[in-house]
């Protein structure tokens, strides 16, 4: 036997005896999940622990030698977590749909892909979804780094009582979708308004002759088009794939790096992992100084602010209900008694969860 051709052999036997190995212990580790599964159950415990997530995440960079970089063995470790959640309970995700939007990308980044998922197709019916018991947790996006806050995400939490379970940040690449590569025989663009505001250079010089026409979203841009057989679509490459779309053009947002945050909702708080947010919102008295008071507790307790926002309160004009992100969770003694002042001075004051900070895409 050549001998190159017997060391191959003897290569290919010494992974197929690991292989074997590796499904005997993902196999145990499924039996013991069971058992976890079993004692949340007996306590009342969520089975979605974002804060358990991390800690696992964490170990395995740790415990990485190579060659393999940390995102494939947490890609791995995601699926299994994935399966492990459906062996301990199993759970429903609502996103804002169709299939193949950013927010089913993010929802998949997060849950994998054995967990169950429904697409809605508005923001009030993913916070209704979950409110109502038909869904676990929702998946809603809540600000791009080009183009700011989703303002409709944040009008519901002025309407709901869920809270801010966990967060995630992914990378955002737009493409032209469509059956049709000649972009002067293009009438129609059909996009969600923040995605093609992410666009609107690249449309103004390539496309300035199409018809704008807003969709809910990405996905259901590329939906339309596909079953119109016209026009073009501002999507993803997911997109593509789900409705039989050719990618006209790829990348054309305006800005690289552009990244859209997406919160998980639910009706429980995350526990505190040492890395969090805590996010608020609240309104002041129209008098000088009352924003200042507001924030100047923050400020002496030396808490990192990582956004502030304001949205007109819809009930008297000209009066403002504020967003504010900071570091630290509800439950430190610290940001308690900073709360706890902040409230002093507010008319209107809730806290809309404490979860584990995910790190920006940069």
């Amino acid at each position: 036997m050549d001998e190159s051709l017997s060391s191959l052999l003897t290569v290919r036997e010494k992974i197929d005896s690991m292989d074997k190995q590796i499904v005997s212990l993902i196999q145990e580790r499924a039996r013991l999940v069971v058992q976890v599964g079993e004692i949340k159950k007996a306590k009342g415990e969520a089975i979605y622990r974002p804060d358990r997530e991390r800690e696992v995440y964490e170990k395995i960079k740790k415990q990485n030698t190579g060659p393999l970089p940390d995102s494939s063995l947490m890609a791995i470790y995601r699926e299994i977590m994935s399966a492990s959640i459906f062996l301990e309970k199993g759970m429903l995700i609502a996103y804002l749909g169709p299939e193949g939007s950013f927010s089913n990308q993010a929802t998949r980044m997060r849950f994998g892909a054995s967990v169950e998922t429904v697409p809605f197709s508005s923001m009030p019916e993913v916070f209704r979804a979950v409110e109502t018991g038909k869904a676990d947790y929702g998946v809603v996006p809540i600000e791009n780094s080009s183009e700011g806050l989703v303002n409709s995400t944040l009008d519901q939490f002025l309407l709901s009582d869920l809270l801010i379970y966990s967060e995630i940040y992914i990378k955002i690449s737009l493409n032209l979708l469509g059956f049709e590569n000649d972009l002067g025989k293009i009438n129609k663009l059909y996009g969600i308004k923040i995605a093609n505001s992410q666009c609107k250079n690249w449309i103004s010089a390539n496309l300035p002759h199409c018809e704008i026409i807003e969709t809910p979203s990405t996905a259901k841009a590329a939906m339309v088009v596909s079953e119109r057989k016209e026009g073009a679509a501002i999507a993803s490459s997911i997109a593509a794939e789900i409705y039989g779309l050719n990618i006209i053009r790829e990348s054309i947002e305006d800005l690289p790096n552009n990244s859209t945050r997406f919160l998980i909702i639910g009706k429980s708080q995350c526990l505190s992992t040492g890395n969090d947010k805590t996010s608020i919102v609240f309104s002041v008295p129209d008098k000088p100084g009352a924003l200042y008071s507001a924030l100047k507790p923050f400020f002496e307790k030396n808490i990192n602010l990582t956004k502030v926002e304001s949205r007109p309160t819809r009930k008297n004009s000209w009066e403002y209900n504020f967003f504010i992100d900071f570091y630290g969770h509800e439950s430190d003694p610290q940001i308690e008694k900073v709360l706890s002042d902040l409230k002093a001075t507010t008319t209107f004051f809730r806290v809309l969860g404490s979860y584990p900070a995910s790190e920006p895409i940069l």
